[in-house]
């Protein structure tokens, strides 16, 4: 595969906000015209193991990556095969790039901090995420120039509909991004949604109940 049009930022049912199965994800991919996704479940890389078993049925190239929650925010390990089990960052990406694999920043405008400092230090930027604002996007693709990083880009699907959300082709084994094929943003509903799933999930349902959308709003913004 020289080419190929790729969504890096999926979330299946062992991220506590979303309920997708993986084997369904790669179904939903090859119908947006996805030739690879990476599952990056939330501190796990369940979903992409699973998601892998399915990989030559559906024809679709299967990624395996975890988005990392570590004490500066979040940390995307891709093509890794063991589980990350630091929280502290740099601890993080030492693990990552000890298992071979590639470190991205994703979103680093939203709720990160030592930005600059954890930028330096990994491979790429997520400087489009279809869950960021505008200017957060404007502000990680600054970034990423300013640095000489190479940029990713993700739906950050939590729900099927998100899925292909964003396209990009990519050279093969380069990284290198020859061109955005779709770029949306994730609807407010969508990401409301995902938000309670995940505090169901997490047993809130009194909160849920008491305080309802204003309570979720308030969580999501």
């Amino acid at each position: 595969m020289d080419r190929f049009v790729a969504d890096f930022h999926i979330h299946s049912r062992y991220s506590h906000d979303s309920f997708m199965r993986p084997e369904k994800i790669l179904a939903v991919a090859r119908e947006v015209g996805l030739d690879v996704v990476a599952i990056t479940d939330h501190n796990s890389i369940q979903g992409g193991l699973e998601g892998r078993k399915y990989q030559e049925r559906s024809g679709i190239q299967v990624i395996v990556g975890s988005e990392v929650k570590s004490d500066a925010g979040d940390i995307i390990g891709l093509s890794i095969e063991e589980e990350i089990r630091s929280r502290a960052w740099k601890d993080v990406i030492d693990e990552i790039k000890g298992q071979g694999g590639i470190v991205v920043l994703p979103h680093p405008y939203r709720s990160h901090h030592s930005i600059q400092d954890l930028a330096e230090a990994v491979d790429l930027v997520e400087v489009w995420n279809a869950r960021s604002t505008p200017e957060q996007n404007a502000q990680a693709l600054e970034l990423a120039s300013r640095l000489g990083k190479k940029g990713l880009m993700g739906s950050d699907a939590h729900l099927y509909r998100e899925i292909g959300s964003v396209k990009v082709a990519y050279e093969d084994d380069s990284w290198v991004l020859n061109e955005t094929l779709c770029a949306r943003y994730a609807s407010t509903r969508d990401i409301c949604s995902s938000q309670v799933i995940g505090h169901m999930r997490k047993g809130e349902f009194l909160s849920l109940i008491l305080e309802g959308g204003k309570w979720v709003a308030r969580k999501v913004l």
